[in-house]
This record gives C-alpha cells, sequence and structure tokens, in this order.
C-alpha cells in the first residue's frame, strides 16, 4: 500500500486571493469612513449655533428687543467660552441688524455656499435655521 501525503496550509494562489479581497474590503471602508469627522463638526456647529441662537433671543427678551453687538455679550451664558466654528476654529460669523440677527457657519469649504454636507452654510436668525 502507498502511503500519501497531505500537506497542510494554503497555497500562495489562497493566500494572494484573501489578501486581495482584503484589500477592497479595506478601501471600502476608508471611502465610507472618510468624511464622517466633516459630518461630524458640521453637525457640531449647527447644534451650537441652535444654542447661540436661543442665548441672543434670551438676551433681546431682557434688553427690549435689542441683539447685542457682539457674541461676547452673552458669553458669561457659555462659561466665559463661547462656542466656536469647529472648521475654522474663530468665532462664528455673527451680524446684528436692529430686531434681527443673522449666525452663519461656512461650513468645511469657509466659502459662501456649498450644496452639500459639510461644505453647505449654517444660517441661523432669531427665527431658528434657515438653511
Amino acid at each position: 500500500m502507498t502511503r500519501r501525503k497531505y500537506r497542510a496550509g494554503f497555497t500562495l494562489i489562497e493566500l494572494m486571493v484573501v489578501i486581495v479581497i482584503l484589500g477592497i474590503i479595506g478601501t471600502m471602508a476608508f471611502v465610507f469612513v472618510l468624511d464622517k469627522p466633516d459630518k461630524a463638526k458640521w453637525t457640531k456647529a449647527q447644534t451650537e449655533m441652535g444654542e447661540i441662537q436661543k442665548a441672543l433671543n434670551d438676551y433681546a427678551l431682557e434688553h427690549d428687543g435689542e441683539y447685542p453687538d457682539s457674541l461676547e455679550a452673552i458669553a458669561t451664558r457659555f462659561g466665559g467660552n463661547m462656542p466656536k466654528d469647529p472648521f475654522s476654529k474663530e468665532d462664528f460669523l455673527y451680524e446684528a441688524s436692529g430686531g434681527d440677527f443673522t449666525l452663519k457657519c461656512l461650513g468645511k469649504d469657509q466659502a459662501e455656499g456649498g450644496a452639500d454636507v459639510p461644505d453647505q452654510d449654517i444660517v441661523f436668525t432669531k427665527t431658528g435655521n434657515v438653511t
């Protein structure tokens, strides 16, 4: 009787196929996760701007419907640290005009306009988010 030798393990071709499949899966996962941090920053900006809008409306109620000239007037409502634009790390753009205001974040591209999140602008007025 002849004895057959069985080899345990994988062939080089089998290993190459597995590596290629893992590479394809890794690339797909990277593409799907790549823009998540920017979308999270955009959502953070929108949430923080909503809180600033509420604080500005409270200020106006206490000051005969007038909004402050700068956001520094409401900084105490945030423990002295005003929320910043998560993309530029600067203050949100703020402009008061009589009985109204505009609070704006230009998004990731830091330019006016932008069709999709995270490049889309976020704009708040006294009535809420207008984007």
